[in-house]
């Protein structure tokens, strides 16, 4: 059986939910973390604002929004399985396959796989209408033996 991308009861994961979408990174993104399928972190703009979109004059999501919100969801997803260590994104690699237009975007991210040390994920960037219009995958890394932030719930 896949051990769960979020392995807690529906109680601890809109604690944690909360906690995470109250993180002053989170907070200054625009961003709000749910947890509500214990198969997938998202992590959702919405409502998009002008310094979310992109470059050359379009109404396009800025790249650098997304591939932020691609490592919170998988550095996330990382945490639940590594809890009471420090983890960290230690590799990233994203496909753009179209531009997220519309008022909002949201990152579905997803355990692939993991070991002692090291947890694998898998990240899709959607548009409002739920259009994938990027693709990642991601590693994320034990950094260190000290508890990471989101744990109060448990």
């Amino acid at each position: 059986m896949k051990p769960l991308t979020i392995p807690f009861e529906p109680e601890q994961r809109a604690r944690m939910a909360e906690q995470w979408s109250a993180h002053p990174g989170m907070r200054h993104m625009g961003a709000r973390a749910d947890f509500s399928d214990p198969e997938a972190v998202r992590v959702t703009i919405d409502p998009l604002e002008p310094h979310h979109r992109g470059g050359m004059g379009t109404a396009a999501v800025n790249g650098a929004v997304i591939a932020g919100l691609i490592d919170v969801a998988i550095g996330v997803v990382g945490h639940f399985q590594m809890i009471g260590k420090r983890v960290g994104t230690a590799q990233l690699g994203i496909q753009f396959v179209r531009p997220v237009v519309g008022d909002s975007v949201t990152v579905v991210a997803r355990l692939v796989k993991a070991g002692a040390n090291l947890v694998f994920a898998s990240a899709e960037v959607l548009d409002p209408r739920g259009t994938v219009c990027a693709r990642a995958d991601g590693i994320v890394a034990v950094a260190g033996t000290g508890r990471g932030e989101g744990t109060e719930a448990l």
